[in-house]
């Protein structure tokens, strides 16, 4: 009987780290960000204009979800978007997946140090770094 009533209490411990690792397998990341803003209709972006705000993506059962809250944005990076991350040591990238058509195809690299990271855009079968600093410091 001792048998039994151990192997139940096995069993029931394994269940609950079971449980427990579930609940953790959600994580959810946010890191600060600069939006730049155009000044009138025709304009082009500038470096002293810009909204602070966030970008987040939260990973649950392996699909990451990008968001952007960073003032009025437009409609390419709107709701929740699912994005490709990959993650190493040095870096976390997060490629937002968007299927609206006339959308540029953009990715940030953002450096798990906290000393920020860049965005980069897809140019020449290439990515390149706009050179604009957007924070990508993780939130506080």
């Amino acid at each position: 009987m001792q048998v039994h009533a151990l192997a139940r209490v096995v069993a029931g411990t394994a269940l609950s780290m079971l449980i427990m690792v579930a609940a953790t397998a959600v994580s959810a990341q946010t890191w600060e960000y600069k939006s730049y803003k155009k000044q009138g209709m025709g304009s082009q972006y500038n470096k002293d204009v810009f909204t602070t705000g966030t970008i987040s993506v939260e990973e649950k059962d392996g699909q990451a979800m990008f968001s952007m809250n960073a003032g009025p944005v437009d409609a390419c990076v709107r709701g929740s978007i699912p994005a490709k991350v990959t993650k190493t040591d040095d870096t976390t990238i997060i490629e937002p997946q968007i299927t609206l058509a006339g959308c540029e195809k953009f990715r940030y690299v953002i450096r798990n140090d906290g000393s920020g990271g860049q965005r980069e855009v897809w140019r020449g079968e290439a990515w390149k770094n706009t050179g604009w600093d957007h924070g990508l410091t993780p939130k506080k």
